[in-house]
């Protein structure tokens, strides 16, 4: 159940992987390259993109993104460091659709790569140009060098974001926001967008990602739990009950008795008591001296070791041996029983048998 409630809310998982373009440069550069001929490809890089993969298809990917390189949009964020598999990228995008902070560290290239880039024209620009110059001989040059030597753009110069609907409009550029898209990204052109003027602030549960299915899922699991502790607390509170059942009910009729309404007890003629032998070591069962008091007639359901089950009325009864001189009858045979002297005790005292009392009480 909580299994199901935390995948509920985990959020979104990562597309299918044959949705994805891959991990690996080659396999991205292939993916990319084949998005170009539907339209701009933008690509930001947040983290360093090393250069790996298959040397052949990363070659053939090049080529094609060569052909399209003006629909290909690399953005570089200020403080990031992308790397050579990043660097690679960013020559093979047009110089005027790479927008670049002016703080982001661009990776130096491998003396191999550059070879490589040579080859399909990335370091060479329509006026003959080595567009690759900064990053010859291992340097890592900044942002601001590639701007400078108008090899990139200025982030901050061509990003822009657009909020609200209030007016009037006031144009205020964005250093950290998205880059726009469209044809004019194609040419190398941005559009400045409008700002609103400062209007109501974003609404914090949508910042915070919770929304109302999120919101509805937490209120669930918040149910489940409660409902779960208290299930716990029934549980604990009926197995303590379980084990505190009085001796009363444990001495009440067992198990197969037969539910019928016992006949009115008759009080049976005062009888002369007779005194039970003393044994020093009582070995089959309970001394209690005397016949406490009247006694019925009772057949032995169970053995009498010393408690055991006699029955009285077509009712059982849990009885105790009170001769310990004299082994108990078996199961069918008859004895006296008598009430215990304890008040609260339903345990009965099982007494041998007076002679002629039990000719009418024995069943087979």
């Amino acid at each position: 159940m909580f299994s199901g409630v935390l995948v509920a809310l985990a959020p979104a998982a990562a597309p299918a992987a044959d949705e994805t373009c891959g991990v690996h440069f080659d396999q991205l550069l292939t993916c990319w390259s084949r998005s170009l001929g539907e339209g701009t490809v933008h690509v930001t890089l947040d983290r360093e993109l090393p250069l790996d993969g298959d040397a052949g298809k990363r070659k053939d990917a090049e080529r094609t993104v060569m052909a399209q390189r003006s629909a290909l949009v690399v953005e570089v964020p200020p403080g990031v460091r992308i790397g050579e598999g990043g660097t690679a990228l960013l020559m093979l995008a047009d110089p005027k659709t790479r927008v670049v902070a002016k703080g982001a560290v661009i990776g130096p290239l491998a003396p191999e790569t550059l070879t490589e880039l040579d080859g399909i024209g990335a370091c060479v620009s329509k006026e003959g140009k080595d567009t690759c110059a900064p990053l010859r001989e291992g340097r890592s040059p900044k942002g601001r060098d590639l701007i400078t030597a108008s090899l990139a753009v200025d982030l901050d110069r061509h990003t822009y974001t657009v909020s609200g609907s209030q007016d009037p409009p006031s144009v205020t550029p964005s250093p950290t926001g998205t880059t726009s898209s469209g044809k004019d990204d194609q040419k190398g052109k941005t559009e400045k967008a409008v700002t609103p003027a400062p209007g109501p602030g974003p609404d914090p549960v949508a910042e915070s990602g919770w929304d109302t299915a999120t919101q509805v899922l937490a209120v669930l699991c918040a149910v489940l739990v409660l409902l779960l502790g208290l299930l716990l607390f029934l549980i604990r509170r009926s197995s303590h009950a379980v084990g505190t059942l009085s001796r009363r009910a444990l001495a009440a009729p067992g198990v197969g008795a037969v539910p019928t309404v016992a006949a009115p007890r008759t009080r049976a003629p005062d009888e002369a008591t007779t005194r039970l032998r003393v044994t020093p070591t009582p070995r089959h069962g309970r001394r209690v001296g005397n016949v406490p008091g009247p006694v019925r007639a009772a057949v032995v359901r169970t053995e009498l070791h010393p408690q055991g089950y006699v029955e009285v009325d077509h009712v059982l009864y849990r009885a105790v041996w009170a001769e310990p001189g004299r082994p108990p009858p078996a199961p069918g045979g008859l004895v006296d029983v008598t009430d215990a002297r304890e008040r609260d005790s339903d345990v009965l005292y099982a007494f041998p048998p007076t002679t002629g009392r039990h000719a009418k009480a024995g069943r087979p």
